[in-house]
């Protein structure tokens, strides 16, 4: 509880720093989800988030930034308020092409499948020639659990579903990223990465209650240290004037308390074309492959924090793999809209758990989804995002015979002064 105390002194001051900032400001989000839940019924999500924010200059080569705020959630029939400290940077450029941020920083991989947010640590980033390397030590035990989404074993899974608990689970993670544009004096771009996490858990830390439940590879992990590394590479063509082409791999090694090391993949692909025309189109086609539980040396692919696959499914990579259709259009200056379809496939019998999965299927095939969103934005400050979608198992054989069709319906508004 002193944790949580120190983290609310945090967002408070925050709120009065804003108002001796140089530049400030504040951001009201709101959205409400609505899905089906055991028919007739429907499941309500609601979270409404204040964020004040400043940034400053540090001299003539330095920047500040802060933001942080207190959501309202809603879900399973309660209220909880929730303070976080969002983004929290100080960044400073030196002549020589070095860059050196700290704080809350964001973060992606170039994948975009083993860990994407915001995460506390120190970033250095230097330019060479043409290309730039940057490196990372992050930390994740002080992120709020529901916004860090680190559910790697089952320990991680006990603490997330505690409701006494706030903080995700404590891993260290290191990167190292190249970037390199113009590969052989091309339009192309190489990404590469390695990214390692290291489990900074102690058995004390994490509850007693769920300690038998399997991990994503299927196998019971108990309490037990997981620690994961990962080589990655991402290769960009664009090509003929309106297409551009994305291929990625990934290959990880697992690294578990009581097993012998085993290893896990991914792979990725894009291909996109951009019509010329008023409407500012897109059509892409995606794929996405990860490794199942198949055996002791070939593992289910574990990301250090989940990324929601699809719009009304959304379940992590791990054991899994998918196609996807996207179109997206600027209908007018202050409207625009993206449909989706997807389908997603096993890998593996035992990874993905659903309570609805007919347990003698091995059948790869799960099923499809649709979705569509609409935006508006009037003005630069004010977006309105409408989507809804379904899942239907029907289009599959590895659910139950007559599992109806899951539905999703969202309503983000965001407001910045």
């Amino acid at each position: 509880m002193n944790k949580k105390r120190l983290l609310c002194a945090v967002v408070v001051l925050l709120c009065a720093g804003a108002a001796f900032s140089q530049d400030y400001g504040l951001t009201l989000r709101s959205l409400p989800v609505f899905t089906n839940g055991d028919d007739p019924s429907v499941n309500v999500g609601y979270t409404g988030t204040v964020i004040p924010w400043f940034a400053a200059p540090l001299g003539e080569r330095g920047d500040l930034y802060l933001s942080g705020g207190i959501s309202a959630e809603y879900a399973d029939e309660e209220w909880k308020p929730v303070p976080e400290l969002y983004r929290f940077e100080i960044l400073y450029r030196f002549g020589s092409g070095l860059r050196l941020e700290a704080g809350r920083l964001p973060y992606r991989e170039p994948l975009n499948m083993v860990m994407n947010g915001l995460f506390d640590g120190l970033a250095a980033g230097q330019d060479l020639g043409k290309t730039r390397l940057s490196v990372r030590a992050l930390y994740t035990g002080l992120l709020y659990k529901k916004t860090a989404w680190i559910t790697m074993n089952s320990g991680d899974y006990a603490e997330y579903q505690d409701r006494d608990r706030y903080f995700a689970s404590r891993r260290l993670v290191f990167s190292l990223d190249w970037e390199i544009p113009g590969l052989f004096d091309t339009e192309g771009r190489l990404d590469l990465g390695l990214t390692g996490q290291f489990d900074l858990n102690e058995p004390e830390d994490q509850p007693e209650d769920q300690t038998d439940k399997p991990d994503q590879t299927g196998q019971v992990d108990g309490n037990g240290k997981i620690h994961s590394q990962y080589a990655l590479a991402k290769f960009t063509l664009p090509f003929l004037n309106s297409f551009n082409a994305e291929l990625g791999t990934l290959l990880g090694l697992l690294e578990e308390d009581g097993r012998e090391p085993g290893f896990c993949f991914a792979f990725s692909g894009a291909l996109a074309w951009l019509p010329s025309g008023g409407l500012n189109d897109r059509l892409s086609l995606n794929m996405a492959v990860s490794s199942g539980a198949w055996d002791d040396t070939v593992r289910a692919f574990l990301p250090i924090n989940t990324i929601a696959q699809g719009k009304v499914l959304r379940p992590k990579i791990s054991g899994l793999a998918l196609t996807e259709l996207v179109y997206t259009a600027r209908l007018h200056n202050s409207l625009s809209t993206d449909i989706e379809a997807a389908y997603f496939f096993r890998t593996d019998s035992r990874t993905y758990s659903d309570p609805e999965l007919d347990g003698d299927s091995l059948s790869p095939l799960l099923g499809g989804e649709v979705h569509a969103g609409l935006t508006w934005a009037p003005v630069s400050d004010v977006s309105f995002t409408l989507g809804g979608g379904a899942f239907f198992p029907q289009w599959g054989k590895a659910f139950v015979p007559d599992t109806p069709a899951r539905w999703r319906v969202s309503l983000e508004t965001i407001l910045s002064f």
